[in-house]
This record gives structure tokens, C-alpha cells and sequence, in this order.
């Protein structure tokens, strides 16, 4: 009989009453899949919790359960006729999937009891389930084998399970009968055997032929849709940045490890494309013309650059890239701040807000308004993904090279906050009148009492502490805010500058305790919303110290592309009375909300950004980037609270492009202007932080080792590696009875 290439079925996600007859290739697929390691990931590290008591069983089998079910499958046992998971149409392959369920060290019971199997062509494969720990001390195994001969699935099973004496009853899972029955994938990682993982896959069910397998119907009256042509190298960019790609990819891959050996070459790949989609514009075609196939299947290879150019979330220029670039053209510098387009719809307020400034300042622009707008929020709280509780505090950073255009938040700020600036210089002159009286009174004279009342919502950015508290107290729970031409005001709040960042973004309790008659003692909720400017080379001096300890990830960062020399100057329109009226509504929407509020819309939207960063995060094995994206997705969230409230709690599909480019946006210009000087400060902080207790070196050792082995052991812990030493340490621990002497001079076993 012809051999047929479709011996299996790939279920997915989505739909799990769906099967598409599939071959090996297509399963080897599945199991190199990005989200199929993320979902993977998220079980494992939960089961890990579980583990050390920092999560219950019951929450661990809920998300278990929900992560799961994001998961694509296959049929080890079946090929299938049709494109339904119906008993009926499935035909049997010749081989049995067997469970084994929560297993104290699962890699044991595989060496011990299921690799002789392996070795002698019984099993086919056995791998790790999603239900096991990071550290692999607690799981499950999947063993698919061929069925011996006269046996049907469940004698099959009985058989197996009987091979396998020293496994306790309990974990031998004897439901696993139906030909249909799904096995959900795995990362490649998990693969125990074959021993070179899904590159042996294809060896490994060689002799696997379906008994009838008919080709799936097309029908005649729907012609096959024609592929798209492949553009020709003639088409495709050559270089980046004046920089060949051939150089650039020969780089990275000295950077990746050099050329793959067997077993590594699907992962190479794929971290390949992962580094180079953010300077390719995510280009499948340009990647397939510069990434190598190692040797590879043409096909395997093709659908591993598809799956990185599918993944969720803007391409990243990652820290390894810019060092590999910065290595290639020292002259060049770091490439251009790669700033994610803004959406072509915008929230209504935004695009109101941006009517009369020029394109080129819109991202700034439109971050900006939105910590004037929150200002107008007075006690009005909401809850994070997280349950926290929070407020709208936002601050907001400029960062541009000088004579770029950093002022062209002023109009748009100062109508924005017409109102709050009309009622602070009122109470402000009743604050000064009150002054003038107490300073004219003789010094036996009873001062008059100060008015109450007093509240100056738009301060002045040159204030020192006394007087930002005793704003504070006066403003009885409104948001304080200014506006800062230059970063450099903060000064005048000396050694409190970075305590006030951080306490403004909590809008925790901040004050001070005097003993001085006329000092200010006073403690107030740290609300205080701002928008400031600066130049790149002043803001790294500024947070040159606070760059590891959560200042820099509090505030909302933009930044303006310096222009081409001779480049044509930006025009402005004007902000007219008829503007200002256009604008009221959304200002008394936000000054009439009050209490806690709750936008179903917005929770959803932050859940799903905050899913695709980690995304990112994890793709690109990056700590700074995941450092700040936690609390940009935070001020990504406020701002659709602000922008809801202000639309009279109404939610507008717009949000969500906004609210997500606000986010990427922010991450790229904090990323650009710090992320290098962020990582080489974590790297500092880090290399102070030694072991967290002392080194059981038996437990490192296997069962029977040498000297050789314990002082290898030591090495890789940088501890000292005298062999005097090493078998002094052997000698107490027979003394001990916790290892003995082997047969073999200088082996010795442990007890």
C-alpha cells in the first residue's frame, strides 16, 4: 500500500470539534509553536507556586484548566477521513496513547522505567504534560507507542501499564480509549524522546501508515485560491541602517551560539527571527531571504519564520539587536526611535485635542492631555487587573533634543485647564490677600485666621516642599497640577524629588513632621499630576540613580523626532472659543464623576495588553523590557479610565487602538532613551546578590560519581576546586553514612 503523509489530526485552539488530517511535519510544528510554550509556561510556573505553598491546588487546577483549553492538540491514534472529530471517521494508525498523572520526579520515572522501552522501538514518544513544574519535580508523561500486535487501544494500554511495575496505580490514567482522544502540545523542550526532540519525530513514526486513509473533498464549485507570488530578491531591502542584513545575521548568530547542532536548530530559528522581525517591518518574505535553514526542511523551516511573523504585539528592536548594530557601525549610534504609528481613528477627545497642532507633535501632544484631563478627577477610584485600587495619576515626560519643538504642549495644556487656572488664581489672591493682612499686623496682634477653601489646583512648577504640601493639604483631595518647561524644577524639591514621583503615581500619604513654630507640619495624599520637558543627555543625568528603583517606571514618556536639516517649520491652527466649547462637555463629564467606577471594557483591554507583553518579554528574553512594561500598562489603563469618563462613560471602539499604541509608544521611547543604561544598572545591582544559603553538593551529584564530578560541580558554582579539599568533603560524608565506596577504585555511590 502507498504510504500516505497524513497520519494524524491537528485540533484547534479554537474549535476542538475541528480536525485537519495532518503529517508529521505539521505536528512538529505544533510543538515548536510560540503560544504553545507561553500557555506552557504560565501552567508551569503555577504548578511551581503550588509546589512551595504560594498557590492552592483548587487555583491551580482552575487555570490549568483555562490555559489548556488555548491550546492546539493533535490525535496521536487517529488519521482522520473528514474534518470532524466524529468516532466514525477516524481510522486507526497502529499507535496507543498512555497517561501517567501526577508524578513525584517524572524525568526519574522515564529513565528508570520508560526509556528502555524507547531503546528497544516500543515508544514512540514520551513527553512531559502542561501540568509540570518548572523545576520538573512534580508532573505528568505522555507516552505514545505502537500497539503489539492483536491488540486493540485499551489491551494496549493494560499492557504498557503492566511494563511499568514500580509506577503506582494511581498515577496510570485508564480512560485514555477513545481513537479521537486529543493530546494537547507542548514546547519542544518537554520532549524526552525521541532524544533529539522533534527533529528525531519524523524517524520516529516512519513505519506508521494508516489502514484507509481517502483524501479529504474539495469542492469543484470553489476553486483553490491562488498563493500569492513570492517577491523577488530584487524586490527585497538589502541592508538596514546602511548596514548589510548578511553582516547582521552572521553577527547575531555568533551572538546566538554559532550554527546549530541537530536538536537546536528549529529554537536558532526561531530566536532569529524574534531578534530580526523588528528591523525587517515583520517582512515573512525579507526574514526568509537572510535567516539560513540550518539544514532544515524547507517546509519546517518556512513555518517557523510564519509563526514568529504571527505573533501578537508590534515587532521589537530588542537589547541584543541594538548591541549587535551598535557593534556593526559604532559611528551610527543606536537606530532611529522606531515609533509605532498612531491609529488613523482616534477617540473623539483625543482628535478634538489634536485639531490645531501640527502631525510631527501629535504623540506628545495627545500623552499629554491626558494627565491635564485626569487632573479633573477629584476622589474618583477604580480597580486594576491586579485588584488594586487605584486613582488617575499621571505624569508625563518629554524627551526631545533641543530647538525640536518640546512647547507645543503649552496651548493645548493651558485651554485644557482654563477652568482649574481660573478658579487657582482666584483662591491664590485670597491666599495672598490673607498674607499681606498677617505680615501688616503689629507683633502683639492677633493674625486673622486663614481663609478655607483655598484650593490652588495649578501650582507653580518652582515649588519647595513646604509649599507643595501645604498645597496638598489645602487642595482637600483634588489632583495638584503643573507644567514643567524643564525637568531641572524638580530640584527645588531636593532629595524628595524621586519620593514625590513615586508617592504621586500611589497618591500615598506624603508630608513632613517640624518642630518649628512656623514651619509646615502637615501629611496630605500625594496627588500631583505633571507634564515637564527635557533633552535626552539631561534626562539620563537626572535619573542617573533612580534607575532600578521604579522612578523612571511611573512616568509616561514621549519623545519628538528631530527633522531633516532645511525641513520646512510646523504650522499651528489655533484654539478658538468655538474649541473651547466643543471641549466643555468632556470637562463637566469628568468633574461630575465621583466614587468608584468600574469599565468592564477598559479591565478587558489591560488583561489583553498585559498578555502580549509578556508575550514579548518572553519571546525576546529581555528583563528591562518586562521591568517596564508592568506600570505602562498601568498608565495605559488610567488613560482609558480618563478618556471613558470624560466620553460620559461611554466606551468607543477607538480606545482600544489608542490605548495600545499609548502603551507600545511608551515602552519605545523609555526602551530608547534608557533601556541600555536600565539593564547595565539591574546588571550592577545584581552582581552584589550571592547564593541564598549554602550548597548541598550531594544533591547536585549523580547517584554514583567521582572526585572529577564533585569538583566540576563546585566549578559551575564558582567554588574553590582543590581536590585535597574535594576529598576531604567525600571522606566526612562516608563518615556520615550518606555515601559509600563503589566496586570501582576512586566511584562512589550515595546512600
Amino acid at each position: 500500500m502507498e504510504k500516505r503523509n497524513e497520519m494524524f489530526g491537528y485540533v484547534p485552539s479554537e474549535n476542538k470539534g475541528e480536525v485537519t488530517p495532518c503529517s508529521v511535519e505539521q505536528i512538529k510544528g505544533g510543538f515548536l509553536a510560540e503560544r504553545v510554550w507561553v500557555n506552557c509556561q504560565r501552567i508551569a510556573e503555577a504548578a511551581t507556586r503550588v509546589n512551595k505553598g504560594g498557590m492552592t491546588q483548587e487555583k491551580f487546577e482552575d487555570l490549568k484548566s483555562r490555559e489548556k483549553k488555548k491550546l492546539p492538540g493533535w490525535t496521536p491514534m487517529a488519521a482522520w477521513t473528514g474534518n470532524r472529530r466524529k468516532k466514525e471517521d477516524a481510522v486507526a494508525n497502529g499507535l496507543v496513547m498512555a497517561d501517567l498523572d501526577h508524578l513525584a520526579a517524572p524525568i526519574r520515572v522515564y529513565e528508570r522505567s520508560i526509556r528502555p522501552l524507547a531503546e528497544e522501538g516500543i515508544v514512540r514518544l514520551c513527553h512531559l504534560t502542561p501540568s509540570t513544574d518548572t523545576e520538573r519535580k512534580t508532573g505528568g508523561l505522555r507516552i505514545i507507542f505502537r500497539c503489539p500486535e492483536g491488540m486493540d487501544v485499551v489491551q494496549a494500554q493494560a499492557w504498557l501499564y503492566d511494563q511499568l511495575t514500580d509506577v503506582p496505580g494511581e498515577c496510570k490514567d485508564r480512560c485514555v480509549k477513545d481513537l479521537s482522544r486529543i493530546s494537547y502540545f507542548v514546547p519542544a523542550s518537554y520532549i524526552l524522546h525521541p532524544l533529539n526532540g522533534v527533529d528525531g519525530l519524523d524517524e520516529a513514526f516512519e513505519d506508521i501508515t494508516p489502514l484507509a486513509v481517502a483524501p479529504t473533498p474539495v469542492s469543484s464549485s470553489t476553486p483553490a485560491p491562488m498563493p500569492a507570488p513570492e517577491p523577488t530578491a530584487e524586490d527585497l531591502p538589502t541592508e538596514y541602517l546602511g548596514i548589510p542584513y548578511e553582516r547582521i545575521v552572521d553577527a547575531l548568530l555568533q551572538e546566538l551560539g554559532g550554527t546549530p547542532s541537530v536538536g537546536q536548530r528549529n529554537n536558532r530559528v526561531q530566536r532569529m527571527g524574534v531578534h530580526l522581525r523588528g528591523i525587517t517591518d515583520n517582512d515573512e518574505a525579507l526574514l526568509r531571504s537572510i535567516i539560513p535553514t540550518f539544514g532544515l526542511p524547507e517546509a519546517e523551516w518556512r513555518r517557523t519564520i510564519h509563526g514568529v511573523c504571527q505573533s501578537e504585539g508590534a515587532p521589537f528592536v530588542t537589547h541584543l539587536m541594538r548591541q549587535v548594530l551598535q557593534r556593526l557601525d559604532p559611528n551610527g549610534g543606536s537606530p532611529a526611535l522606531l515609533e509605532p504609528p498612531m491609529p488613523e481613528k482616534l477617540p473623539r477627545l483625543i482628535k478634538l485635542v489634536l485639531e490645531p497642532i501640527p502631525e510631527l507633535y501629535h504623540p506628545v501632544v495627545a500623552n499629554a492631555a491626558c494627565a491635564a484631563f485626569a487632573t479633573y478627577l477629584h476622589n474618583v477610584t477604580f480597580d486594576y487587573i491586579d485588584g488594586r485600587t487605584m486613582e488617575a495619576a499621571l505624569m508625563h515626560v518629554t524627551i526631545a533634543p533641543t530647538s525640536t519643538g518640546k512647547g507645543c504642549i503649552n496651548e493645548a495644556i493651558r485651554h485644557i485647564m482654563a477652568p482649574i487656572l481660573a478658579r487657582s488664581a482666584a483662591n491664590r489672591e485670597r491666599d495672598q490677600q490673607w498674607k499681606n493682612l498677617s505680615a501688616s499686623r503689629s507683633a502683639n496682634e492677633r493674625g486673622p485666621q486663614r481663609p478655607s477653601g483655598l484650593v490652588v489646583q495649578f501650582v507653580r512648577p518652582d515649588m519647595t516642599s513646604a509649599a507643595l504640601i501645604q498645597r496638598l493639604h489645602d487642595a482637600e483631595g483634588h489632583f495638584l497640577f503643573t507644567q514643567m518647561d524643564e525637568l531641572e524644577c524638580l530640584d527645588k524639591l531636593k532629595d524628595q524629588k524621586f519620593t514625590v514621583i513615586k508617592c504621586a503615581f500611589d497618591c500615598a500619604d506624603w508630608g513632613a513632621e517640624r518642630v518649628g513654630k512656623e514651619s509646615v507640619s502637615l501629611t496630605a495624599p500625594l496627588k500631583f499630576n505633571w507634564c515637564a520637558s527635557t533633552t535626552p543627555g539631561v534626562a539620563r543625568k537626572f535619573f542617573a540613580r533612580s534607575l532600578t528603583d521604579g522612578t523612571l517606571n511611573r512616568l509616561n514618556i514621549s519623545s519628538i523626532p528631530p527633522q531633516e536639516i532645511g525641513a520646512p517649520m510646523p504650522v499651528y491652527g489655533r484654539y478658538t472659543e468655538k474649541w473651547d466649547a466643543r471641549l466643555a462637555p468632556y470637562i463637566a463629564n469628568l468633574e461630575q464623576a465621583t466614587g468608584h467606577v468600574h469599565c468592564p471594557q477598559a479591565l478587558k483591554l489591560a488583561r489583553a495588553i498585559a498578555e502580549e507583553l509578556r508575550d514579548i518579554a518572553i519571546a525576546t528574553d529581555d528583563r528591562t523590557f518586562e521591568t517596564l512594561s508592568f506600570r505602562a500598562n498601568v498608565i495605559g489603563y488610567r488613560k482609558a479610565m480618563v478618556l471613558w469618563l470624560a466620553n460620559g462613560c461611554k466606551w468607543e471602539k477607538a480606545f482600544e487602538d489608542f490605548i495600545r499604541w499609548s502603551v507600545q509608544y511608551d515602552l519605545y521611547c523609555k526602551y530608547y532613551y534608557f533601556g541600555a543604561a536600565i539593564s547595565q544598572a539591574e546588571a550592577s545591582d545584581n552582581a552584589c546578590i550571592g547564593r541564598r544559603g549554602p550548597v548541598d553538593w550531594l544533591l547536585g551529584l549523580p547517584h554514583e560519581f567521582t572526585v572529577a564530578d564533585l569538583l566540576n560541580l563546585r566549578a559551575r558554582h564558582d567554588d574553590p576546586t582543590d581536590e585535597k579539599r574535594a576529598k576531604r568533603q567525600i571522606q566526612k560524608w562516608i563518615e556520615r553514612k550518606k555515601v559509600a565506596r563503589a566496586d570501582e577504585q576512586g566511584r562512589f555511590v550515595k546512600l
